[in-house]
């Protein structure tokens, strides 16, 4: 258990309870004190979210409530951050959540992207760095629980400059993810082709 995590606390509200489930377990295994539901009504009254850092939505909270929560919660505790779940991927979920708070580390001027004529990640290093980039796909969605994949493709230290990692064929075109983690920052993002 790192330090500089151990006292965040974190809110998951999504429709899936094994999601939910597999998204808190990964998260407490890093040291994070870690809370979800998937009943969206009186989040007020069931968490204390003034000490709560981070709350998480699932893409099947409705817009409205979304809209309604953070303006609820964000009357109690202004400091919390939020963030959209990218899919219904445990694995994923836990790397948003690292990645949110990696946020004064992370330069969006050397964001790693996506091109979709090629099919791969590009980055640009200021300097050698570590990287781990992983991909993640939803392989079916039986409402509520999609299920899942992942590959880590890079787990490496790199060069400074300019670099291309091609994603491969096995990861399918539609409801693709990736993170890449660069020394201490993790970016998260869709590489989907498909819509």
């Amino acid at each position: 258990m790192t330090t500089d995590i151990a006292p965040r606390s974190v809110l998951l509200i999504g429709k899936s309870q094994l999601v939910l489930d597999e998204s808190v377990a990964g998260l407490r295994d890093l040291g994070y004190k870690a809370q979800a539901t998937n009943n969206f009504a009186d989040i007020i009254g069931r968490f204390d979210v003034k000490d709560i850092d981070l709350v998480v939505f699932g893409g099947q909270v409705p817009a409205d409530r979304k809209a309604e929560l953070r303006e609820e919660i964000g009357a109690i505790n202004p400091e919390v951050i939020f963030v959209q779940g990218l899919a219904g991927i445990p694995g994923l979920i836990v790397n948003q959540v690292k990645g949110a708070f990696t946020l004064n580390r992370q330069d969006p001027s050397r964001a790693p992207t996506h091109t979709p004529d090629d099919r791969s990640i590009r980055l640009t290093l200021a300097e050698p760095a570590d990287v781990k980039v992983t991909l993640w796909w939803q392989t079916s969605f039986v409402p509520p629980d999609p299920k899942s994949d992942s590959l880590v493709l890079l787990d490496d230290q790199l060069g400074g400059g300019d670099h291309a990692i091609p994603v491969p064929d096995r990861v399918p075109p539609k409801a693709a993810f990736a993170t890449v983690q660069i020394d201490a920052a993790i970016y998260a993002f869709s590489i989907a082709t498909d819509q």
